[in-house]
């Protein structure tokens, strides 16, 4: 795998700093999908702040996870979607140009399907 373009105490402020809108949206998506995944983060390097756009979020089904990291199952990004409860968690995949990705598995202040009844209309696309 390439070599991380941020490192962990970044992506771990970029969780921090937004973790209730990453649940409701990974929430939503579950809902609509039926299915556990993980929400992923497009990152890009002059995107180095802590604030996240639309077009950052995309959500991934584990049935389509295979279609965009094909090392999915090493990285440990299978063990914790099956790990993680909807309820109460989300899953959330920084993804870099370069290829490379790395996976949490968190918990909001709140549970996501309250934070997700609080969400408003926003344009974040599945695929």
């Amino acid at each position: 795998m390439a070599e991380q373009l941020e490192s962990k105490q970044q992506q771990l402020s970029i969780i921090e700093a937004n973790a209730d809108y990453l649940s409701a949206v990974a929430y939503k998506y579950y809902c609509d999908f039926q299915e556990k995944g993980t929400l992923v983060l497009l990152r890009q390097l002059e995107n180095e702040g802590t604030e996240l756009e639309d077009w950052q979020l995309m959500y991934k089904p584990i049935s389509l996870i295979p279609l965009m990291l094909s090392d999915w199952k090493e990285a440990g990004i299978q063990d914790m979607i099956v790990k993680y409860n909807p309820e109460v968690s989300a899953v959330c995949t920084f993804l870099y140009p370069n290829g490379s990705h790395t996976s949490y598995l968190f918990e909001p202040s709140q549970p996501p399907p309250t934070l997700q009844q609080q969400l408003g209309t926003g344009n974040t696309e599945s695929q």
